[in-house]
């Protein structure tokens, strides 16, 4: 934000599904406050000098970033949390904008704006995540059920596959159990088999998608990382610049110990609750983590860890280490050095 003479306004935008909230400043310091309908808000920007416009990533940003963006302005999405401190006064569109423009020029760290081969790659993440969730909730629901009839079933998908056929021919065979429910039951485990042919087709499209990613080979060449979680750094890391260090990126995913100070005294407090991070980014990390743990051969320093501190501890110690090093990659476009995490 240093160099502001290249741009010919400034704009913060408070996006919404039928009307568009403008803050408009020119370079001269002419102020524009300005509702326009969703329809028009393009026009707006239309036959302008480039312009740097700031936004909050929300539903419908990323698409209006792009073609505000092929317009030859210049976008500047952030996340809705670090605008709110900025904002001012009553709540309404008109305070938000403002808010959303003061936030731009504050340092507020951006939003990356996501290519359409990304969006496409984020989009089957969602989709493969949703039917995750969907598959688990379903597997416990139909474990649930059938303990009431004393058939209980070990908690992993191996377990379900291998015992779910024999669980449905004992509860058949039994006297005291309707044949509704037995059909109602094998109806659901169907569902739940889809559900699973339908996550194994997601990952081969996921791993199609991501292979023309820049930096996809160089993290599927990572210890721990599979083709799923190098698809998941490819979306994460798709603009690596906008974090100033591997440490800043750790600290996002919720992998760095947070910290709080006054009066010249710094404490640090702990790693971040699930509610104030990507939970779902970390727990993939800390998988990772626990793959290069289970390692035969492994390097002095995670072995070192792994005795030096418990288990939990040393498996958030490596999973950081892992995102710092997986963020020097995405930003100087290398491939996977040994000594940098494998080493103190």
């Amino acid at each position: 934000m240093d160099n502001h003479t290249q741009y010919s306004g400034f704009a913060g935008v408070d996006l919404a599904k039928k009307v568009m909230q403008i803050h408009f400043v020119t370079e001269d310091g002419e102020i524009t406050d300005k509702s326009t309908k969703r329809a028009e808000f393009l026009d707006f920007f239309r036959n302008r000098g480039k312009c740097l416009i700031g936004m909050e990533a929300c539903g419908s940003s990323q698409d209006w970033a792009r073609k505000l963006e092929a317009m030859g302005h210049e976008v500047h999405l952030m996340s809705p949390k670090a605008v709110k401190p900025f904002v001012s006064g009553q709540k309404n569109d008109h305070n938000d904008a403002i808010g959303i423009y003061k936030a731009m020029f504050n340092g507020v760290r951006r939003v990356p704006v996501k290519s359409t081969e990304i969006r496409d790659l984020q989009t089957l993440r969602r989709i493969r995540s949703q039917v995750t969730k969907d598959k688990v909730k379903e597997i416990n629901h139909v474990r649930g059920l059938l303990a009431e009839y004393g058939i209980v079933m070990g908690k992993s998908l191996k377990a379900f596959n291998k015992d779910i056929s024999s669980a449905l021919e004992r509860l058949k065979e039994r006297g005291d159990v309707s044949p509704l429910v037995a059909e109602e039951l094998r109806t659901t485990v169907e569902a739940i088999k889809t559900k699973i042919k339908r996550q194994k087709k997601l990952d081969q499209e996921i791993e199609q998608l991501a292979r023309g990613c820049k930096s996809y080979e160089n993290f599927l060449k990572t210890p721990g990382v599979g083709p799923v979680t190098a698809a998941m750094l490819c979306v994460l890391l798709c603009d690596p610049s906008i974090f100033a260090n591997g440490r800043q990126f750790a600290a996002y995913i919720g992998l760095a110990p947070r910290s709080r100070g006054s009066g010249g005294k710094n404490y640090v407090i702990g790693i971040p609750s699930k509610f104030n991070c990507d939970c779902e980014s970390r727990a993939v990390f800390v998988e990772c983590a626990q793959a290069i743990a289970r390692c035969k051969n492994k390097s002095p320093w995670v072995e070192g860890i792994l005795r030096r501190k418990p288990k939990k501890v040393a498996l958030i110690a490596i999973a950081n280490k892992l995102a710092r090093q997986v963020w020097a990659m995405a930003n100087k476009g290398e491939s996977f050095k040994q000594m940098a995490i494998l080493t103190a």
